[in-house]
């Protein structure tokens, strides 16, 4: 299968799971005794994080067999998933604050892992700058090949902060009603597959511009 059949595939899953997702979590999922219905950016929030984790981790991933192999496409693969995940990065940090201020009364506390969440953010933003500012620079493609590395180690500072530090707002364990367990995981499905589709969509717009400047090149 094509790149482009297996876009179109992934949307319309996309497309049906989180569909499905939103059904559950506005008809079936209770509502928190606590929080109250602000809770339901739960089911968005955690597996947005845990999506751009793994979308940096393929950066990382990329960025390294860029580094070892000197193949452009590596390059390539490495800049669409840093840009994917980064998407899903922002989605935490403005769903977090929503979440926050109506749960806790605050939209942000400078606790360890709101802290190394923007510091990840930033870190990336800055690699974006890179290639933005130095386009088809192979110099500065491996440059910002180093940047992509070093700023994935933030990721787990981020996911083990609650451990390691303790948490102002955030709680050490989260313990799920069954109903929300089964919505939780028919989200986590649903981001998945919007993620890989928003990938697969990069990738795709990626190699476009690369065969436009290679004919443009040739001419």
């Amino acid at each position: 299968m094509t790149l482009r059949r297996w876009t179109v595939a992934l949307w319309a899953l996309a497309f049906v799971t989180n569909a499905a997702a939103l059904g559950l979590i506005f008809g079936y999922a209770p509502i928190e005794r606590q929080m109250g219905a602000v809770q339901k950016i739960f089911y968005y929030h955690v597996p947005s994080a845990i999506s751009g984790y793994v979308l940096l981790f393929l950066a990382f991933l990329f960025s390294i067999l860029f580094l070892w192999k000197d193949e452009p496409l590596y390059d390539t693969l490495a800049y669409s998933s840093a840009e994917v995940g980064w998407i899903f990065v922002t989605i935490v940090l403005v769903t977090g604050p929503i979440w926050g201020r109506s749960a806790w009364g605050k939209w942000w506390v400078w606790e360890p892992r709101l802290t190394s969440a923007l510091v990840l953010w930033l870190m990336y933003s800055a690699y974006f700058l890179l290639r933005l500012f130095s386009r088809n620079d192979a110099r500065t493609a491996r440059i910002a090949a180093v940047v992509a590395i070093v700023a994935f180690f933030d990721v787990p500072i981020v996911h083990k902060a609650i451990s390691w530090w303790g948490s102002i707002v955030h709680p050490v364990k989260v313990t799920l009603e069954p109903a929300m367990r089964k919505t939780f995981f028919v989200s986590m499905l649903a981001v998945f597959v919007l993620a890989a589709a928003f990938l697969a969509t990069r990738i795709g717009v990626a190699l476009a511009e690369e065969a436009k400047l290679q004919r443009e090149g040739g001419r």
